[in-house]
């Protein structure tokens, strides 16, 4: 019966290890994506942002307008994508921090504190949220929202 228990525990073992080592690659692969995403868009270079947008991926923004009215903001990601591309003035540059990653192996939420130059200047902060899917064995980011403020951020 020990004999039992013992190779039982270790078969758990093993197969949680796999487990929590596979969804730990997924977290340092979507990173990555999020990196290359930022990366793209600093450069105006969307053809480091465009592999990892889903066809029917989703973009929403949560801002305050000058009269204190909660706005809202739902489009595609080719107004994005356009944008970055045709900017030919100062650098779009959105620092991360805080990145939390979680997956399931199909579904992966990343959340994190952002921070958004227009060159050296800050120009609003807030969070973003992106929710990626696989799809053929690669991630592909299905939705993002953020969150916009202009003031407090420190």
């Amino acid at each position: 019966m020990m004999r039992f228990l013992y190779l039982f525990v270790l078969i758990f073992s093993v197969s949680f290890s796999s487990v929590a080592q596979n969804l730990q690659l997924e977290s340092v692969q979507i990173a990555d994506i999020l990196h290359d995403v930022f990366d793209g868009m600093r450069e105006s270079d969307t053809s480091k942002m465009a592999p990892y947008m889903h066809q029917n991926v989703k973009m929403q923004s949560l801002s305050v307008d000058d009269n204190g009215n909660k706005v809202s903001q739902l489009n595609g990601a080719i107004g994005w994508l356009n944008a970055v591309a045709k900017n030919q003035g100062d650098i779009w540059n959105e620092q991360i921090e805080n990145l939390k990653i979680q997956s399931d192996g199909a579904v992966a939420t990343a959340w994190m504190d952002y921070k958004f130059y227009l060159g050296n200047k800050l120009s609003h902060c807030g969070v973003n949220s992106f929710q990626l899917i696989k799809v053929d064995e690669k991630w592909k980011i299905i939705y993002i929202i953020d969150s916009r403020k202009k003031n407090n951020c420190n």
